[in-house]
C-alpha cells in the first residue's frame, strides 16, 4: 500500500512538471551560419536535424520562437578581405537567406510551421520584415526565421538579433556557440580563460569581449533584454526556456537576474 501511495505521488509530480511553465516566454535564437555544417561542410543534414530537434522540444514548452541565422558556413563579410567591404557583406546577407530557406525546410517535413521574414525583400522568395503582420503567426506559435541580417550591410547577425528582440518584444535572445560560454579570452586558444557566469552590458563592452559585437549589447542593455550564451551541443535550448542556469548570463545586474 505504502509503495501504491508513492508510486501515485510520483506520478503526481511528473505530472505538474510536464505542466509547468516556461520562464521565457518569447525568445531570438541567435544562431551562426556554422551550426549547418560540420567538418568543412556547407551543410549537414544531421546537424540540421539536432537544430531541428532543439527548436521542436523548446516551442512543446509554450514559447515563442524567433531565430536569427548568420551565414558563416557560406561566406563571412568581414573575413573576405579580397572583396568590397559593403559587397561581401550583401554577399554574407544573401547566404543568410539560402540558410534560412534550409531551416525552413527542415522544420517543414517536421510538421512544424515556420514564417520566413528578412531584412531585406527578395521578390517571390521572402518578404520583408513586418512585425504587424509577422507577430499574427509568432502568436500562434509558428517559428520565425530571420534572415538578411538588419536589412543594411556593416552591421552584424548578432546586431539584427538585437533588434529583432525588441522589435518583437523577445524575453531573452538565447545565443548559440561552441563553447560553455563567455570567456576572458577565446577558450579554444587559452585554456586558462575564465570563464563567466554571470555579466553585466557594460563588462561585457568595457572587456571587449567578442561573443557580440558593441552595438548588439548597447541594443539590449537600453531595452533591458538579457543575452544567454551556452554551448548549443553541449545543453537543451528546452531547459534554457524553462528558467534552469545554463552558460553565461548577461543583464543589467541587480537581484532581478536569473
Amino acid at each position: 500500500m505504502k509503495s501504491l501511495r508513492k508510486t501515485k505521488i510520483t506520478s503526481k509530480k511528473k505530472k505538474l512538471l510536464r505542466k509547468k511553465p516556461a520562464v521565457h516566454k518569447k525568445i531570438i535564437l541567435k544562431l551562426s551560419g556554422e551550426m549547418l555544417g560540420s567538418k568543412g561542410r556547407l551543410f549537414d543534414p544531421s546537424a540540421i536535424g539536432y537544430i531541428v530537434d532543439q527548436i521542436t522540444a523548446a516551442r512543446a514548452t509554450g514559447t515563442k520562437i524567433g531565430v536569427v541565422i548568420g551565414a558563416g558556413n557560406i561566406v563571412r563579410g568581414r573575413d573576405t578581405e579580397w572583396l568590397d567591404a559593403v559587397d561581401a557583406d550583401l554577399c554574407g546577407m544573401m547566404g543568410t537567406v539560402i540558410n534560412g530557406i534550409v531551416l525552413s525546410s527542415h522544420l517543414r517535413v517536421k510538421g512544424i510551421a515556420s514564417r520566413l521574414v528578412s531584412g531585406m525583400e527578395i521578390n517571390s522568395v521572402v518578404a520583408r520584415s513586418n512585425k504587424f503582420r509577422d507577430n499574427e503567426f509568432f502568436d500562434a506559435g509558428d517559428i520565425l526565421i530571420f534572415v538578411g541580417g538588419t536589412g543594411n550591410p556593416l552591421f552584424t547577425t548578432d546586431t539584427a538579433a538585437a533588434l529583432r528582440a525588441v522589435e518583437y518584444e523577445a524575453d531573452i535572445i538565447i545565443k548559440a556557440t561552441k563553447v560553455e560560454g563567455v570567456f576572458s579570452e577565446d577558450p579554444m586558444t587559452n585554456k586558462r580563460a575564465k570563464f563567466y557566469a554571470r555579466l553585466t552590458y557594460d563588462q561585457a563592452i568595457e572587456q571587449h569581449l567578442s561573443i557580440m559585437d558593441t552595438a548588439a549589447f548597447a541594443i539590449c542593455r537600453e531595452a533591458r533584454i538579457p543575452i544567454c550564451v551556452y554551448d548549443f551541443k553541449k545543453y537543451a535550448l528546452r531547459d534554457i526556456v524553462m528558467g534552469k542556469p545554463i552558460g553565461t548570463l548577461i543583464t543589467q545586474g541587480g537581484t532581478r537576474d536569473r
